[in-house]
């Protein structure tokens, strides 16, 4: 499904006016993204509450895998070129010390010999959503929330008390605290019995206080992804006609435009295209009039613009 999202987003993006999301903002009702991020699997899925609690769940083995405060996620790995990178996330991401297949049934040393992912249920009111799998036939479903500031509760719902004993791995050493719902048990170090009798498990977790000050992660774009990302959709590379007029051989170009409604001609330099990228309506090029660009002064900066100057020098 990311893939087949990643190609319809590449062929909207020919179209005029298309600008292809970046970072996934959260508003008032949780976010859920499936994408690719650093961790145990690639079939990761981020997911973002109001606030800004933030966490990634892996759901090739049935394990929420980091948290963060913050931003969500810069999906602009998935929107621009091919897809398939990696996303960024938008904050200091802490381990949540799962294993990464925590939960094991009968024996808590015997890794499961299936798992199976049978995706989630979102609450109607919030969209907070509770992950469904099985694990060697059970189904399990698993939420993950925080109740307050650096606390996070996994709950694990077990549909059947004839599981057996279950066992969760969970080093709690990477953590201030560990609380255990009524009759969970610590088996030993790392590892949480839940006796069979029990359907419905909350471990609480007490995080640490997170050393690294939360800061904004900026795209690291080079000067042919920032033609992608903002100029394509109007402006081609290779001669083409679009909307708006090509990039090709535009250094040192004789390009006539209209500046104050009178007919100028100028040299094309680094100077005209930082006044058309910043305020283009300053001078249009004479037949593109009643195309009017907008400004992107406040989207790109200073770097972003430095780098599509020499991108423009050789297309």
């Amino acid at each position: 499904m990311t893939r087949l999202i990643s190609a319809l987003l590449l062929l909207l993006s020919s179209a005029p006016g298309f600008t292809a999301p970046a970072d996934i903002s959260v508003t008032d009702k949780v976010v859920i993204q499936r994408c690719v991020i650093d961790g145990p699997s690639a079939r990761m899925i981020a997911v973002g509450f109001p606030g800004g609690f933030n966490y990634a769940f892996d759901a090739q083995n049935g394990a929420p895998v980091y948290v963060w405060q913050g931003g969500f996620v810069d999906f602009s790995g998935e929107t621009l070129g091919r897809g398939g990178r990696k996303c960024e996330i938008l904050g200091a991401k802490q381990s949540l010390g799962t294993a990464t297949n925590p939960l094991r049934l009968k024996d808590p040393d015997s890794l499961p010999e299936s798992i199976v992912f049978r995706g989630y249920r979102r609450n109607p009111d919030t969209g907070t959503p509770t992950f469904r799998f099985e694990v060697d036939g059970h189904l399990v479903e698993q939420s993950i929330g925080s109740p307050s500031e650096d606390t996070v509760q996994i709950s694990l719902d077990f549909e059947h008390t004839n599981t057996g004993n279950k066992f969760y791995h969970l080093d709690s050493s990477k953590h201030e605290q560990v609380a255990l719902s009524e009759g969970l048990r610590w088996h030993r170090p790392g590892v949480v019995a839940i006796p069979s009798r029990i359907n419905k498990a909350t471990l609480t977790i007490s995080l640490r206080n997170v050393e690294e000050p939360y800061v904004r992660k900026t795209q690291q774009l080079s000067g042919a992804q920032l033609y992608s990302y903002y100029c394509r959709a109007c402006h081609s590379n290779d001669g083409t006609n679009l909307i708006g007029p090509t990039f090709k051989n535009l250094f040192g170009r004789s390009q006539d435009v209209i500046r104050q409604d009178q007919t100028d001609t100028v040299i094309i330099d680094a100077n005209y295209i930082r006044e058309s990228i910043t305020d283009p309506q300053a001078a249009i090029v004479k037949g593109y009039e009643n195309v009017p660009m907008p400004s992107f002064a406040t989207i790109l900066s200073e770097r972003d613009l430095e780098k599509l100057m020499e991108y423009f020098k050789n297309p």
